[in-house]
């Protein structure tokens, strides 16, 4: 089935949706030769739905001249890349909740490393022990 779902990315890719079977061929070769990003890519698409036949739905129609993509096809397979990772339709941007920005909070972390201080304070000839400065 990865096969057909394929087959509508191939035709979807190009301008007007048509392309020979030669080249249909040519352009399959060449993906799948290509990586494993382009066959994972495919089969998670594949694995969203049970079965397909893109002729048989009227995703795809063939003539002499070669096979075409129609607007169904093109729908179906926006619909088929739409669905998020697990599988679930995406959330409507109305639902989605925004979080305010929260202040950020440092614990246990001091700002200046220990050569810093010492190089501030041999320059400066202060000593800094708790809260009191003291010169040398």
């Amino acid at each position: 089935m990865s096969i057909q779902i394929a087959i509508l990315k191939v035709l979807a890719s190009h301008g007007s949706g048509r392309a020979t079977l030669a080249s249909l061929k040519h352009d399959l070769a060449i993906l799948s030769s290509s990586g494993p990003e382009w066959q994972a890519r495919i089969k998670r698409l594949a694995s969203r739905v049970r079965s397909v036949d893109i002729f048989g739905n009227g995703f795809v129609v063939r003539d002499a001249d070669g096979w075409e993509i129609t607007q169904a096809g093109r729908d179906f397979l926006q619909t088929l890349e739409a669905i998020t990772q697990d599988n679930s339709a995406p959330t409507p941007v109305a639902d989605v909740t925004v979080h305010t920005q929260a202040a950020l909070i440092v614990v246990g972390h001091r700002f200046k490393s220990h050569a810093r201080r010492q190089r501030d304070q041999a320059q400066t000839g202060t000593v800094r022990r708790g809260s009191i400065s003291e010169q040398r």
